[in-house]
């Protein structure tokens, strides 16, 4: 094969070569292209949506501003109305506005009383005041204040019943505060709480009333209803509270629903004619007011003018030391036959009537009411009785303490109820309230003749009346009262 037809053959196997190299790159240029137009059409779709979401953001842009600009001109506005209620805050806030106060010092050993108008306090004897700081009062000034109430809401819903509605209140202060912050203790520093009498109608009750600010001029502002108060009905519009221990205010409140009482009471015993004319002394029931006692809890019974408080923790101890937690606890009234004259210290007493604690039907000076600890507690004792019967009127001072009553022993208990016999013992202290006196020391359930002196008389002595040695000065003799 000569030159000429080799460079022919290689030119055409470089020909076909080129041919299919240019093959290769024309099918692989067209592979490329399909894919590019595929990719700028997705693209241009992606394009599409981003320009609809685009849109889309800035309509709602466009609402979240208007949504921005309305909160804040509500806000404004709202701000606005909480500027105006704050400024109107000393109106629209509830006012306890005080309208009445009576005070007594208190010496915390002998204890005190205070009235204002229907409401009456017995603090007992031993019964200390701690201060915010912790320090423990003996000495202080007790008050009584009554107030004046403005924009006080009725009470919240009860049981599925309306609000009772307000009528005014009462509250304690210690040395011109009232505030929680304050407690009135016992000698061991556990709370001790006032004993609280008062006359309203059964359809009432109370709240006590918290979270208040008190002013310069004792006006209580602000506050809220905390909780309701449990009062113990005693019958003829008497209500007893022992549970207070803070001096803070109570608001009363008309419930329309009526207190019963739990008293069961007797009827008089008739004298019996040959004991009367045997010329003995006899103290004959004439009234009996009964309760069932609840150690922890307490009671209060009333008899005629006379009111017995047996305050939470009281406890009865039996002649055979047994303590009693469940008792009956009876009020006896008693009318005064054959009892002669009292002649004591230069001064004659006439005997009026008397009274006696029972326990479980029993007057009997083996019986003494204790605390938890086994200590004698006092009953506490209310009789509705001017003081001024006890004490000489011409005096221009007024007693804090008056010999109202002796103590009756060394009689003998008949099965009516009647008691033969007897002497005076020795007198009993009392402390003066307005209209009324208060025992705070019988711990005995015996008899207590009350007695008035006979002023302007001389101490007389032979028949005309029986002489009594006793001295009324030991108060706590034969441990009885």
């Amino acid at each position: 094969m000569n030159t000429q037809t080799i460079g022919l053959v290689i030119l055409v196997v470089i020909l076909a070569i080129g041919l299919g190299y240019v093959g290769y790159l024309y099918s692989t240029t067209a592979s490329i292209a399909s894919k590019y137009m595929i990719l700028q059409s997705q693209y241009q779709q992606l394009q599409s949506k981003y320009e609809t979401l685009k849109s889309e953001y800035s309509s709602l842009m466009t609402n979240y501003t208007n949504l921005e600009n309305q909160y804040m001109s509500l806000q404004g506005q709202y701000q606005s109305l909480e500027g105006m209620s704050n400024s109107s805050m000393g109106i629209m806030q509830p006012e306890l506005i005080p309208v009445g106060e009576a005070t007594v010092t208190v010496n915390a050993t002998q204890g005190a009383t205070v009235r204002l108008g229907n409401i009456i306090a017995v603090i007992r004897p031993g019964t200390y005041m701690e201060t915010p700081s912790g320090q423990v009062l003996s000495t202080y000034q007790f008050s009584i204040i009554d107030y004046m109430l403005e924009n006080v809401e009725p009470t919240p819903m009860e049981m599925g019943m309306g609000g009772s509605p307000p009528i005014y209140a009462f509250a304690y202060a210690v040395n011109g505060q009232v505030s929680p912050g304050y407690t009135f203790v016992n000698q061991e520093g556990k709370p001790q709480a006032i004993i609280t009498v008062v006359r309203m109608p059964s359809t009432w009750t109370t709240w006590t009333w918290l979270g208040f600010t008190e002013e310069s001029n004792g006006t209580l502002i602000g506050g809220h209803y905390a909780f309701p108060d449990n009062w113990v009905y005693v019958g003829s519009g008497i209500f007893v509270n022992y549970q207070f221990v803070k001096p803070v205010p109570w608001v009363f409140v008309y419930t329309g629903m009526p207190a019963m009482s739990m008293t069961v009471y007797t009827s008089e015993t008739t004298p019996n004619s040959t004991e009367i004319t045997t010329m003995e002394p006899e103290l004959v029931p004439v009234s009996i007011g009964t309760i069932t006692v609840n150690a922890t809890q307490g009671g209060a019974i009333t008899v005629g003018n006379l009111l017995a408080i047996i305050p939470p923790s009281t406890y009865v101890k039996t002649p055979s030391g047994q303590i009693l937690n469940t008792y009956n606890f009876s009020l006896v009234y008693q009318a005064l036959y054959n009892l002669v004259y009292l002649n004591a210290s230069g001064t004659i007493y006439w005997p009026i009537f008397s009274y006696a604690f029972a326990v479980n039907n029993e007057i009997s000076p083996g019986y003494t009411f204790v605390n938890a600890s086994g200590s004698p507690t006092p009953v506490i004792t209310i009789a509705f009785l001017p003081p001024q019967a006890f004490y000489n009127p011409s005096s221009m001072m007024m007693p804090t303490k008056v010999t109202a009553s002796w103590t009756w022993l060394g009689y003998t208990e008949l099965p009516d109820g009647t008691l033969l016999g007897g002497n005076y013992a020795f007198a009993d202290p009392w402390l003066v309230g307005d209209d009324y006196i208060v025992n705070a020391v019988f711990v005995k359930p015996v008899p207590w003749i009350f007695v008035a002196p006979i002023h302007g008389f001389a101490n007389m002595t032979g028949t005309m009346v029986t002489s009594m040695s006793q001295s009324s000065t030991s108060y706590s003799s034969g441990g009885y009262s």
